[in-house]
């Protein structure tokens, strides 16, 4: 496989270091396939779906994935800085140890979503559903969740300083205590 190709279904595919970096395609499809050190940077696939999907330390940095979908996706040691997922659908999927600095999830619907000690700094999550969904380890220092779904999104462990957020939007949100307090102190709140 060299190409990405429109209207084109891999399935039960292991493929390892190749380079599909800057292809454009539509109605792609890959289900039970291994991806390890591949090149999908600035790559633009527009109705891609990903179905128990593992991408092993590939590079997906300034993709273009609108609406796609993901679902029992793994993403372990990837590079997602800059990537554009808005308005995808993910379910079932664990994104551990990425980089997704500045990476746009604008109106994306995350359900049983894990992110595990991934850097998010600068991230964009506006208007995306985010319940229930849990953000282990995260630097999720300057990312952006105005008008997110957070209702029993967990952000324990993660670190959140310079977060924006509306404070309305954080009712139901899982918080540890020094997250608690970080948040108090932005709400102009006094603890004595």
């Amino acid at each position: 496989m060299r190409r990405i190709e429109s209207e084109g279904e891999y399935g039960n595919l292991e493929i390892s270091e190749r380079d599909f970096s800057d292809q454009e395609a539509s109605s792609v499809s890959f289900s039970r396939c291994g991806l390890t050190k591949v090149r999908l940077g600035r790559t633009r696939l527009q109705k891609l779906d990903l179905t128990q999907v593992k991408l092993l330390e590939s590079d997906l940095a300034n993709a273009v994935w609108d609406g796609c979908r993901l679902d029992k996706v793994e993403l372990r040691g990837c590079r997602l800085t800059g990537i554009a997922l808005t308005s995808a659908a993910v379910k079932e999927t664990l994104f551990h140890t990425c980089e997704a600095s500045l990476a746009n999830f604008r109106y994306a619907v995350f359900k049983k979503v894990r992110f595990v000690d991934c850097n998010l700094q600068d991230a964009d999550f506006q208007h995306a559903d985010l319940r229930h969904v849990t953000f282990d380890g995260c630097n999720l220092r300057g990312a952006q969740m105005h008008f997110a779904k957070l209702e029993g999104t967990d952000l324990r462990g993660a670190r959140i300083e310079n977060l924006q957020v509306g404070m309305e939007h954080l009712r139901g949100t899982i918080v540890d205590t020094s997250q608690a307090a970080y948040l108090s102190g932005l709400m102009g709140l006094k603890i004595l």
